[in-house]
């Protein structure tokens, strides 16, 4: 297969990138310039145009791993955040349209267009409650997918991605963690710390794409991605400071960030029924996240 990777230079479009590279033809973009990549375009930060990319290559896969992933971000820059992860998602599948229609389209959403659930586990079906200008703007991108899809018959498919680790990930909780780590060995973080989230390594996800380019529907809908296990923020970040210093104490301060859900445990039930589990603990994963950390943070 060809496979082009819009955000290749990212934390999950590079790891998307090398795993496919191994059996496929595979071509990157992004906006950071790199003259020694082969098979990659430059995108422009301004105003990024998809046309040429399509009018000169036929692709049989396209994921679009770029965008804003910053909910804090998207609170204060609510135009920015939806010119990336809404604008450029109608420019990519309008270009796709027209000049690449048997591309298949996957789509990097979130689950942070359940907002704060009601009931666990969530369901694809569960009602649609966003909490942030990050999470309104991947459901208009979801809602775009599902557009090209009835309308232009284009196949597309919107993963809800839950908690996303691992190595090459310089934002969020362990990095963030990490980070005040290095500094002192009593460190303090938002939330009771009985908060949770689905965590889902990143090796686990490259493996979940994997089963939807292979078996996934494409006709427009939106799949869960995680692990289906559902771990306290004290947990994970317990066994995280153990694994970088066995000193380090964790606090919390029960100050809730704006735009964080309470509680997130997925059903992947449709994820499994196209081959998919999950084959690393959040321990495994972590230790995998940490050791990464003590050579490049």
């Amino acid at each position: 297969m060809k496979i082009l990777v819009i955000g290749s230079k990212g934390f999950i479009g590079s790891h998307i990138y090398e795993y496919f590279k191994k059996s496929h033809e595979v071509w990157g973009a992004d906006i950071i310039e790199d003259k020694s990549a082969k098979n990659y375009f430059l995108l422009s930060r301004q105003n990024t145009q998809y046309e040429e990319i399509f009018d000169n290559n036929q692709f049989d896969v396209c994921v679009n791993a770029s965008g804003n992933g910053s909910v804090p971000i998207s609170l204060n820059r609510p135009v920015f955040d939806f010119e990336l992860n809404v604008t450029n998602t109608l420019k990519v599948l309008d270009a796709i349209r027209i000049n690449n229609p048997t591309c298949k389209y996957i789509s990097m959403s979130s689950a942070a267009v359940y907002g704060n659930p009601v009931s666990l586990p969530i369901e694809e079906n569960t009602a649609l409650i966003p909490m942030s200008p990050y999470g309104w703007h991947k459901l208009y991108a979801e809602q775009i997918c599902k557009e090209y899809y009835y309308l232009y018959d284009l196949h597309t498919i919107n993963l809800r991605l839950f908690s996303v680790y691992g190595e090459n990930l310089k934002k969020q909780l362990f990095w963030d963690t990490y980070q005040k780590c290095k500094h002192t060995t009593e460190i303090e973080l938002f939330g009771t710390g009985n908060e949770t989230r689905d965590f889902i390594y990143v090796s686990d996800l490259l493996h979940a794409i994997d089963c939807i380019v292979k078996r996934g529907l494409f006709n427009g809908e939106s799949v869960n991605v995680a692990s289906g296990i559902e771990t306290t923020i004290k947990e994970a970040a317990t066994v995280f400071c153990e694994y970088v210093d066995k000193k380090i104490k964790v606090k919390f301060n029960k100050i809730t960030k704006p735009g964080d859900p309470l509680n997130w445990r997925a059903d992947i039930g449709v994820l499994r029924s196209w081959g998919f589990e999950p084959g690393f603990s959040i321990t495994e994963g972590l230790k995998g996240t940490v050791a990464w950390l003590k050579e490049n943070a």
